[in-house]
């Protein structure tokens, strides 16, 4: 019997080089990875002599993978996510609902919806551990893409994709301006939505996405707005609107402090409706741990229960 030569690679040298294909370069992936740079240099050079070909090109601040390094880094995803597909198999057979659940969500639901939601699961579930990224929209379709995360929650959904989506809660849009503002407490016109200094969100926002396309729909441009300052988060739209720098349009979710101690205050612009829904929205092509699946229909019954004004509200 002839015995081939096996190269054996080590699983965490790997993960080094799947970080350094993340963030493009030695320093950052020591970073994020919690190494330091000389040691994943050293952990790249042993994958190089493991496998006898050069993985990477590096020079002062980047590197390039060279195409038998793309094709490790290929090799090392299905790897891992066939070591992750065994984890949720084991984890089935004995039936415990525990173990990590990863969570994106985008800024609203991250920070004032699902925190509840998941304590009350926890109560129920006591083994079970979240980790939650919040990003936009967009972002988190890329993490669902790449299976970093097991679902999402998004304020802004891809039409056409593969992607599939459930109702979790009902949004709406609101006008806020510091309190005291002339608009305080009154229907404006939307030709005044120009008068006054305005603060944004980032482009790629589902919040942005939604107020854009209901400005469109009663005759006003984005554009011509007076835009002052762009927030890459609901905090920092709120804080600037605090500040007096202008006003915004901001999720009901997010100023139910604020206006209750008079701190903001809320204004009509006459034909403008800025509802919207935030979805559950998962990969039909992802495997996801018993915790995973436990989770993701317990906040499709408190979906469903949103719908009759029974939750979230």
């Amino acid at each position: 019997m002839i015995i081939e030569e096996v190269c054996y690679v080590n699983l965490n040298y790997l993960q080094t080089l799947l970080a350094v294909q993340e963030h493009g370069s030695f320093s950052a992936a020591a970073r994020q990875i919690g190494l330091t740079q000389p040691a994943v240099s050293l952990q790249i050079q042993a994958l190089e002599e493991d496998v006898g070909s050069q993985l990477v090109v590096r020079d002062a601040r980047t590197c390039e993978f060279t195409p038998a390094g793309l094709a490790l880094v290929a090799f090392a995803e299905e790897v891992f996510e066939r070591l992750r597909q065994t984890r949720i198999l084991l984890s089935q057979l004995t039936g415990e609902v525990s173990g990590l659940v990863r969570l994106g969500a985008s800024n609203i639901p991250g920070e004032y919806i699902l925190p509840p939601l998941i304590a009350s699961f926890l109560q129920k579930h006591p083994r079970v551990r979240f980790m939650l990224e919040i990003s936009d929209s967009d972002q988190i379709h890329n993490w669902l893409e790449s299976k970093r995360v097991d679902f999402g929650i998004v304020g802004q959904r891809q039409e056409g994709t593969k992607f599939e989506y459930s109702l979790l809660a009902h949004d709406e849009l609101l006008v806020v301006v510091p309190a005291g503002h002339p608009w305080a407490g009154q229907e404006i016109d939307p030709a005044q939505l120009g008068d006054y200094p305005f603060v944004e969100r980032e482009s790629g926002s589902g919040t942005r996405a939604n107020y854009e396309k209901a400005l469109r729909q009663i005759g006003v441009e984005p554009d011509s707005l007076h835009t002052v300052f762009s927030g890459g988060s609901t905090s920092s739209v709120l804080s600037a609107v605090l500040s007096g720098m202008g006003y915004a349009f901001c999720s009901k979710w997010a100023l139910k402090n604020n206006l209750a101690l008079g701190q903001l205050a809320t204004a009509k612009v006459a034909g403008l409706m800025m509802q919207r829904g935030f979805y559950l929205v998962t990969n039909p092509n992802q495997f996801r741990t018993l915790a995973a699946e436990e989770l993701l229909n317990y906040l499709r019954q408190q979906g469903l229960a949103s719908m009759g004004g029974e939750m979230l509200d």
